[in-house]
């Protein structure tokens, strides 16, 4: 906890016949991140795959493809297959597979396409119901042009200032004009200008289709009709093959990755023709596990050992190791960046943190529940990964959301207790609000901006005071005490000095008293803020000076916490008082207004309320998470650490 994983560097070395055998065991381990052999030198090169690996990756490729064209989704596994059966599966099955798929997806597509092609000639054919004409008289004819298109106008008199042989139909199709224009061609470049002059032209292409309009359509609607019974009993037949296979697929998408990651390892290692090395890392408490399995597995003809030597610190691989409680803020953690190798892991602090300030701002009774009733939706649907830690993050921020509805006495911004405003006493569900440890709840969020914005400025001082800790911490580790007391201690001083000056300096202001000059507190305070200035300015130069007003900003950033939460309040008070006003009306009487009033109250009271919960759900996350990274991180947190990747696989769908 608040380190990462002490690690330890290994190299392993052995003969080629012992190869094989080292590659299952470290997998088998899932424990040794490898450090990828890139300098060839001497007789040493990096390796070549394992025989198998082209078939593997082929199979996988295949398989894949197999399950794109499915649609087959990972899912929590009804049961785990062996691996040891399913080589005698895999290369049977995927022939089949793609047989029985491959050629059923090819006819789908082709199916598309011609139900497209028969769509389009449905809607080409439409038009040509107005005219009274088969369609093979609109095309054939060497020295006649035709013309087919909508118009709003009548042409006949310009027609007939052209020439008066022609012959034109008319009619109309879905309430616009139509004709069919037939003229000899000698005509064409009048006729052309006349209709590109004529802006409600519209040209329409005739499709080189033969019989009566009715008729063509009638069997084209039966041919789309048949292409789309086929196209459904090919989608049945390919659900049917999801269902039966896709357990086997994503079993055996699971085996042959953890086959060709295996076959492919000696990429990552340096070989001559009859010997290998491994170089490495492993958690130092694994190393004898893993020496032990290695000595076991190849009859102790493979070397192991610790390598002693200094290495750069950002070559160590990082793996975070916090308590189960702690352990999915590492997402928020990773998101930002891996922590270094000495650095603190503050995965623990934001496990405390990050769900405090997202309930401070939520503070609701009934949005809290809603919101933990999403998260164990979520976390029962994703049982492992990014969301499901997403899930833990939430539900925790939740319950803590609950409590603290508990003690403002709110229910989605109805009162829960009896709260006093402007004199009166406005009666809460419950009644009276008990007094626990000396404090009578509620703790009213309008009634006591005051406190609660003091509360949340005592929050912001303490948790920058403990990132500037850390940064302290992390400093003289990384140097020596003398970097850190410039670096870090200067602001911890400038910090504890300005709030001193500030906590007694402000009360004197607002009385318009004499400045506290003799107060200990307030000397105390502006010796020990000049003092830290001084150091600030001997260790990170003059100009550090400027970023002395960017300390009173990140503590004031801090006031978005009461701002969030008095916004997401307001809200669903204003809501409540919209509905409840049809409810009530006229005043006192219940639907006294009808039920068209009151069905208007419910769908306020709905909508508002579901916008001001996604309100909720997003407000406090983004704002708790900035605080994390800008006013909180910036204080002692660098970052860029290599995540540990061990070589091996977690196995969801198979066992050994």
């Amino acid at each position: 906890m608040l380190k990462p994983t002490r690690m330890t560097r290994v190299v392993i070395a052995g003969t080629k016949d012992m190869m094989e055998s080292t590659i299952s065991t470290l997998h088998k381990s899932n424990a040794l991140h490898i450090t990828d052999y890139q300098e060839e030198t001497g007789d040493f090169k990096i390796g070549k795959p394992l025989k198998p690996a082209s078939k593997f990756s082929e199979y996988l490729l295949s398989l894949r493809a197999i399950s794109n064209q499915l649609g087959i989704a990972a899912k929590e596994p009804s049961s785990r297959q062996s691996s040891k059966e399913l080589p005698l599966q895999v290369d049977e099955k995927i022939a089949k597979l793609q047989n029985e798929v491959s050629s059923r997806t090819d006819e789908l597509r082709n199916i598309e396409f011609k139900i497209k092609e028969k769509e389009d000639l449905i809607s080409a054919v439409k038009p040509f119901f107005g005219l009274p004409l088969s369609l093979q008289e609109y095309y054939g004819y060497e020295t006649v042009k035709v013309y087919v298109g909508y118009i709003e106008s009548d042409i006949k008199p310009a027609l007939s200032k052209i020439t008066d042989k022609y012959e034109l139909f008319t009619g109309e199709y879905e309430k616009r004009k139509i004709f069919a224009l037939f003229i000899p061609r000698t005509f064409e470049g009048d006729v052309q200008k006349l209709l590109q002059e004529e802006r409600s032209y519209v040209e329409i292409k005739v499709p080189e289709l033969k019989g009566n309009p009715p008729v063509i359509l009638e069997g084209l609607a039966k041919d789309a009709a048949a292409l789309h019974e086929r196209y459904a009993a090919l989608k049945s037949e390919l659900d049917s093959i999801k269902k039966e296979y896709a357990d086997f697929i994503m079993a055996a998408d699971e085996f042959l990755s953890i086959e060709t990651q295996k076959a492919e390892a000696p990429l990552r290692f340096a070989t001559s023709p009859n010997a290998f090395i491994i170089d490495g890392w492993v958690p130092s408490r694994k190393y004898g596990e893993i020496e032990s399995r290695l000595q076991d597995s190849t009859g102790g003809k493979v070397y192991f050992a610790r390598v002693e030597e200094e290495v750069k610190e950002e070559d160590i691989p990082i793996e975070l190791e916090n308590p189960r409680p702690a352990k999915p803020f590492e997402l928020l953690i990773n998101t930002f960046a891996t922590p270094k190798y000495r650095e603190i892991d503050p995965a623990a602090v934001v496990f405390i943190t990050f769900p405090l300030f997202y309930a401070i701002m939520l503070g609701d009774i009934g949005y809290g529940i809603i919101v933990a009733i999403m998260a164990l939706v979520i976390k029962n649907k994703f049982k492992t990964g990014e969301l499901n830690a997403l899930s833990l993050i939430l539900l925790l921020s939740a319950v803590l959301s609950v409590i603290f509805g508990f003690i403002y006495g709110e229910l989605f911004g109805f009162p829960i207790f009896n709260i006093e405003e402007e004199g009166k006493i406005v009666h809460g569900i419950l009644g009276e609000g008990p007094a626990i440890a000396g404090l009578h709840l509620p703790i009213h969020r309008f009634g006591e901006v005051q406190l609660l914005l003091l509360v949340t400025l005592i929050i912001g001082i303490a948790h920058i005071f403990l990132g500037l800790v850390i940064g302290f911490r992390n400093i003289a580790i990384e140097h020596d005490i003398k970097h850190a007391v410039f670096a870090k201690g200067s602001w911890m001083m400038i910090l504890i000095g300005g709030v001193a000056v500030i906590a007694k300096l402000m009360p004197a202001m607002m009385s318009k008293s004499p400045i506290p000059l003799s107060d200990p507190v307030f000397a105390g305070g502006l010796v020990l803020g000049l003092i830290g200035i001084i150091l600030l300015i001997k260790g990170e130069g003059f100009i550090s000076i400027l970023e002395l007003p960017t300390l009173l900003s990140n503590v004031l950033s801090y006031s978005r916490i009461l701002a969030i939460g008095l916004s997401s309040a307001g809200i669903a008070l204003a809501v409540n008082t919209l509905a409840m006003d049809l409810f009530i009306r006229p005043e006192g009487v219940l639907l006294g207004g009808g039920i068209l009033l009151a069905l208007a109250g419910v769908v306020i009271l709905f909508i508002g309320h579901l916008i001001n919960l996604l309100l909720g759900i997003l407000g406090p996350g983004i704002h708790s998470l900035r605080l994390q990274y800008v006013e909180f991180f910036t204080k002692f947190y660098e970052g860029g650490g290599k995540k540990y990747t061990p070589f091996g696989y977690n196995r969801k769908y198979t066992e050994e």
